[in-house]
């Protein structure tokens, strides 16, 4: 009978629970660092926008305790990167769109039906961590970023030639089904 080396019989046995131990542990964080698409930019905005809701915030002289994360909505980022590629096509920092719209138009255009929305839009900023750490800092920006009565959100950025354009809608949609108690 053949002796199969000690080494080989360890790993054959150990490999498929180191595997499920990388997995259980790996966030993907090491990828996207590496490589920041504009997806895992626009999602690193909305995650850093939860973090800053589970631990509560203070926005001008108001404090806002601790409130839930709002989910991801493709039809809010779809929202947000329409506008973020008008502003930054215009090089125009702004809450109306080229067309005159506004973002409660917009939204409903793509056919979200809201029952309460909020924007928050941003230039220049070259991260997430930068757009979102600005919002937190304005007064508005903020009370938008810390309101408890949004429930989905999207967000999005555009490069001009001059600078970047973020935008970050808050929603809550129309049809309680969707609201958390």
């Amino acid at each position: 009978m053949k002796k199969i080396p000690l080494v080989i019989i360890f790993f054959h046995l150990l490999a498929p629970c180191f595997v499920l131990l990388l997995l259980c542990f790996f966030d993907g964080s090491a990828l996207a660092a590496g490589d920041e698409g504009p997806q895992t930019m626009e999602k690193k905005v909305v995650d850093l926008v939860n973090r800053a809701r589970l631990k509560g915030a203070r926005c001008g002289n108001r404090h806002y305790k601790a409130t839930r994360p709002v989910e991801w909505n493709n039809t809010l980022a779809q929202a947000a990167k329409k506008l973020s590629l008008n502003m930054a096509s215009k090089e125009n920092l702004g809450h109306t769109a080229s067309d005159g719209s506004g973002p409660g138009e917009r939204i409903a255009r793509l056919g979200y039906k809201w029952m309460t929305y909020g924007e928050n839009v941003g230039e220049g900023y070259l991260t997430p961590e930068e757009v979102v750490n600005a919002w937190l800092k304005s007064q508005g920006h903020c009370e938008n970023i810390m309101n408890p009565g949004f429930k989905e959100a999207g967000a999005a950025y555009a490069k001009g030639t001059k600078r970047t354009y973020w935008t970050l809608v808050l929603a809550t949609p129309e049809f309680s089904s969707h609201i958390r108690p």
